[in-house]
């Protein structure tokens, strides 16, 4: 999302003030979505990239939410 001054808003200060690995709960609130919405998305292999080192530990790269919510951009015109 493009904010009025032209910086790209995931990738400027405020997506700084999460932490580079970040667990499902995190990942929601820095996306704006549920910890159910992102747990239905894994489970239809259609979300962001994660990591699950264990069976029950998920974990987000913030650059792999940045990335995903820059590949669904829709620009508007």
């Amino acid at each position: 999302m493009m904010t009025p001054f032209g910086m790209n808003f995931w990738a400027g200060i405020e997506a700084q003030q999460y932490p580079q690995i970040m667990t499902p709960a995190q990942a929601a609130e820095f996306l704006g979505v549920s910890d159910y919405y992102l747990f239905d998305l894994r489970k239809r292999k259609s979300g962001p990239a994660y990591s699950q080192p264990a069976s029950k530990i998920v974990r987000y790269m913030r650059d792999d939410l940045i990335a995903w919510m820059n590949e669904h951009r829709v620009i508007a015109g």
